[in-house]
């Protein structure tokens, strides 16, 4: 406990809540922007079991903001130097790497192992298949969604019941298809503001602590350091 002592001091913590952080099992989805730092986070505070989703290798343009990757790692599969490095920071954690693309055959087998789930990806069809499969499963699914200087948060599927539906509707994200990191960009810091949010709603969910953001979207300006949250209304 040693490791955590700092943490273990915060009065919704203490060692029952590090207990707890211990023996959470999470499933990140991309091991890319946002992956990369909230997988940092979140094996630094000492979530027992990480399982990483991911089919990329890296790639020159990666390392702008995917920063446990290095030059001599390029064309190395993602998952596995995202797993030796986070070996390295916390050796006392469980890490399951995946490298392959989430899709309908492997989605529910790999869901169902774990009780967090956290969408990391910059694929429409990706997003739509974790959120129809985390409300199934009634799988809290902590959301964030990057571009240019924006960034999208939510708890999923959580004690209010919202779904993905409620905010984007499949029609809605597939509309928008085009408009990803990819062809409009991403500034390296919106990917970590977002990330460590999607952290500290990961551990919130784990301590059992309310969030404003289970039921509420937050949209984050960067450029103009603008926050603003949403209230979601339940689809009928």
């Amino acid at each position: 406990m040693q490791r955590y002592q700092q943490q273990i001091l915060v009065p919704q913590v203490l060692k029952g809540g590090q207990e707890k952080i211990g023996n959470a099992k999470v499933l990140i989805i991309g091991a890319g922007g946002l992956g990369v730092p909230l997988a940092t986070y979140l094996a630094s505070a000492g979530v027992g079991h990480i399982g990483i989703v991911d089919q990329d290798s890296i790639s020159i343009t990666n390392l702008h903001r995917q920063f446990l990757y290095t030059t001599a790692d390029l064309n190395k599969n993602k998952v596995d130097i995202l797993k030796e490095r986070l070996q390295q920071i916390n050796p006392e954690i469980q890490i399951t790497t995946y490298c392959e693309k989430l899709d309908e055959n492997n989605a529910m087998a790999l869901i169902e192992n774990y009780g967090i789930l956290c969408d990391c990806t910059d694929d429409t069809e990706t997003r739509i298949l974790i959120g129809t499969i985390s409300a199934s499963l009634h799988k809290p699914l902590v959301y964030a969604a990057v571009l240019e200087w924006t960034a999208y948060l939510t708890v999923l599927n959580h004690k209010q019941g919202i779904t993905l539906e409620d905010i984007f509707s499949s029609q809605a994200l597939r509309e928008n298809d085009l408009n990803t990191c990819n062809n409009s960009g991403i500034i390296n810091t919106t990917c970590g503001t977002a990330a460590t949010m999607q952290a500290s709603e990961v551990l919130k969910i784990i301590l059992d602590l309310e969030s404003n953001l289970d039921g509420r979207l937050l949209c984050m300006d960067t450029l103009n350091n603008i926050f603003k949250s949403f209230k979601i209304k339940k689809s009928c």
